[in-house]
């Protein structure tokens, strides 16, 4: 079935993790868009930074808060919304993963391997790769699994081993790259069960987000994708995909590329 012909009235029920972020809250606009009367969960760090959305229907969207350091804290939502739903496993169509780190305002990405800071790394490696992992795995114990779903998570094409041609960003580069990893490991399993569950990695390109807003002075406004237009791609790309596809990595045009 063509995405772009959905009955307004059909079920959809997505998760978005990260809403506060551009690509987070342009994707929640992006299904709406699609699915007038999807059933929408928002998950944020800071429940305050999520920007209101005009719905259809009362309690279309929910919002619940989640910190990526407290996998508790998200068994927790997702028992209440069970609970709510009156389902013993939640039926989810859509998940996405929206969080990303790669500096603060006490330091930039590293340009030499001298400007490595322990405590920066595992700052990275926590937020890039243990938190969204730990929310999978979360995710998958209460989730209906013989339900199709499709679930992206953000990764980078920085993160590719076999595309490093330029060095630096140790921290950012390498936890996207523990990221990918871990994403393939977790798809083996689903597909060694023969579970309808689509898991991937996707590269959002260069984005007008504040994660990126730093290092796009100089790139060609032609060049730089709004939130919009990045959320529209991955969401396209995302329910393009089959569960044999799974544990792969794509970039918002659909091509693949290698970790």
């Amino acid at each position: 079935m063509d995405i772009n012909q959905v009955s307004p009235g059909q079920n959809f029920t997505a998760m978005i993790f990260g809403a506060t972020g551009g690509i987070g809250h342009a994707m929640v606009l992006q299904i709406l868009s699609k699915y007038p009367s999807a059933k929408i969960y928002r998950f944020a760090r800071n429940l305050n930074g999520l920007l209101p959305i005009e719905s259809s229907r009362p309690s279309q969207i929910d919002d619940y808060c989640w910190d990526l350091n407290n996998p508790e804290e998200l068994l927790q939502s997702l028992k209440i919304i069970q609970i709510k739903n009156d389902q013993t496993s939640l039926k989810l169509d859509f998940v996405f993963i929206a969080s990303g780190f790669l500096h603060d305002k006490n330091q930039q990405p590293e340009k030499s391997y001298n400007q490595i800071k322990g405590d920066f790394l595992m700052r990275s490696y926590k937020l890039n790769a243990v938190g969204p992992i730990l929310v999978l795995q979360t995710l998958l114990e209460k989730m209906d699994l013989k339900h199709p779903c499709k679930i992206g998570v953000l990764s980078a094409r920085v993160g590719s081993i076999s595309d490093n041609r330029m060095g630096g960003w140790h921290s950012y580069r390498s936890s996207k790259a523990a990221l990918n990893m871990l994403l393939k490991n977790f798809a083996i399993e689903l597909l060694r069960k023969r579970l309808p569950i689509t898991l991937v990695g996707l590269q959002p390109g260069t984005t007008d987000t504040d994660l990126s807003k730093p290092f796009t002075k100089r790139i060609d406004s032609s060049q730089l994708q709004s939130a919009e237009y990045t959320a529209e791609s991955l969401f396209r790309v995302l329910q393009g995909l089959t569960p044999e596809q799974s544990g792969q990595l794509f970039d918002f045009n659909g091509e693949s590329f290698e970790p």
